[in-house]
């Protein structure tokens, strides 16, 4: 899904990319106009109790615990709290709570995730297994134009109609993240014209040619909240939040995206944006999962290069000699940092563009860390 117009919005998947397969390369197609993506909360039972041994905000020795329990401010969307998300028991999203820090009481929900449940299990013992947010299964690599590993990328979400299924036909129209055990960020010009009853969300695929690839879920959706002053005419605030009707289970085909820090800079880093988009603008929808690296362009050279006001809340990325974009279809799918500690963040959504891997022409992108206050605002202040 993507809207035929002059205006371009870089989100963190994938805009626009018009790259034929070819080895060493890196193909990602997706809708150049508008998609977005949110993080997850369930709603399970909680223990106010230790975990694992942690080490927390300031370098400060702590204990994974869940996060209606700790004091810490995850409202603020600081590296501080973000970047300290831990996975409690294979099942909940947690923080890694200083041990000095008072115990609060059970205010709200918190982050709550199924992990083990089809797909390669974990064991507990198992020191090797990194567990959090943004960390696939196991290590990969990058640099092919279809995506090498089929769990490389298990937060990516795919978007289709609920009729589809009656055919077994199911083509996805946008993409989206998995934050959460129950939460989609996409981009809200995915949803405009939707009801929650028409659209289903599959996690864990790879190849939709195929059905035994990978043990993917088919979810159906509870709740769509389009951003209350998103503008269909402009794309400005073009992020929407999914919420599904039942929690997903996680296991290394399905696994939470982490959302970036605040204030971070990434012009000039490399990101990747990932989907089932086109590799050609008006060509039809790879049925198999591509992804490109993109480079994250300056604001100065953005707004240079596009009549729409580029603002704050948008980042821009694409190969500057062009051939590497998002595309139609790509729409409200991540485009994706790699930070130092290893994990992977979503730094923007498959927003919309001018064409598809124009030379000169960026793929315009939905910037996740201005909106974290209201992304937490509508999932773990609500849960």
């Amino acid at each position: 899904m993507r809207l035929t117009t002059v205006f371009l919005i870089i989100i963190y998947n994938i805009d626009c990319l018009v790259l034929k397969p070819e080895p060493d390369k890196e193909l990602l197609n997706r809708d150049h106009i508008r998609r977005k993506r949110f993080l997850g909360l369930g709603r399970k039972f909680k223990l106010n109790k230790r975990y694992q041994e942690c080490v927390g905000p300031g370098d400060a020795k702590g204990h994974c615990k869940h996060l209606s329990f700790c004091s810490i401010d995850i409202l603020t969307g600081t590296r501080g709290t973000l970047e300290y998300l831990c996975v409690i028991e294979k099942t909940f999203v947690g923080v890694c709570c200083p041990d000095d820090v008072a115990l609060s009481g059970m205010v709200g929900s918190q982050l709550i995730m199924d992990l083990p449940a089809g797909g390669e299990d974990y064991d507990d013992n198992d020191d090797s297994v990194i567990t959090g947010c943004g960390i696939p299964a196991e290590s990969r690599s990058i640099g092919a134009s279809n995506v090498k590993q089929v769990q490389q990328w298990p937060w990516l979400a795919a978007l289709y109609y609920a009729k589809q299924l009656k055919n077994e036909s199911a083509e996805p129209f946008c993409g989206g993240a998995l934050i959460t055990d129950t939460h989609i960020i996409t981009a809200a010009h995915c949803l405009q014209k939707n009801s929650p009853q028409e659209i289903r969300v599959r996690l864990g695929e790879f190849d939709f040619s195929t059905q035994n690839e990978t043990r993917f879920q088919d979810c159906e959706v509870a709740e769509i909240l389009n951003h209350e002053n998103f503008v269909i005419s402009t794309y400005e605030n073009d992020i929407s939040i999914i919420r599904l009707t039942h929690a997903v289970s996680f296991n290394s085909y399905i696994w939470p995206l982490c959302l970036p820090p605040s204030g971070e800079d990434f012009v000039n880093q490399t990101a990747i944006v990932a989907g089932w988009g086109r590799q050609i603008y008006s060509g039809p929808n790879s049925p198999i999962l591509l992804q490109v690296s993109v480079p994250v362009w300056p604001q100065e050279s953005c707004q240079d290069s596009v009549l729409q006001r580029i603002t704050e809340f948008n980042l821009c990325a694409a190969g500057y000699d062009g051939g590497k974009d998002s595309c139609q279809g790509d729409s409200g799918g991540p485009l994706m940092y790699q930070l130092k500690n290893g994990r992977w963040v979503m730094i923007g959504i498959v927003s919309w563009g001018i064409g598809c891997g124009n030379k000169g022409s960026p793929g315009i992108y939905t910037r996740v860390d201005k909106y974290i206050p209201w992304i937490i605002r509508h999932t773990i202040a609500k849960a």
